[in-house]
């Protein structure tokens, strides 16, 4: 589909998805938040399994885990953020951006 302005009728349309960078940047940081609570656990259990081989074990295998937990919940964090930012840039916000006259507009999904 090619999008239009309905301004100027240019074709020279770019998507600005600032709903999709705000609230991707903040599904991370929630997400590397949780992480960090996770990495705990993490940490233990890496620490646990990692003791069978002895002290070194024990420390790379807690460092390991908390590593771990922090990037898995990064991920989700972030995934569920920029999927939220999609759907509030596709609904609520003006996400297009004519490049010929600068006027800004959404596309109407009703059409």
């Amino acid at each position: 589909m090619i999008i239009k302005c309905p301004s100027c009728d240019s074709i020279k349309v770019q998507a600005t998805h600032h709903g999709r960078q705000v609230f991707g940047t903040v599904g991370t940081v929630a997400g590397v938040a949780s992480g960090v609570s996770a990495a705990t656990s993490g940490a233990r259990v890496g620490a646990t399994i990692g003791a069978i081989t002895g002290p070194t074990g024990s420390m790379l295998g807690g460092v390991a885990g908390a590593l771990l937990g922090g990037l898995v919940g990064g991920v989700a964090g972030g995934t569920v953020g920029t999927t939220l930012g999609d759907l509030v840039d596709e609904t609520i916000l003006d996400n297009l951006h004519c490049l010929n006259c600068g006027h800004r507009f959404s596309v109407d999904t009703e059409d």
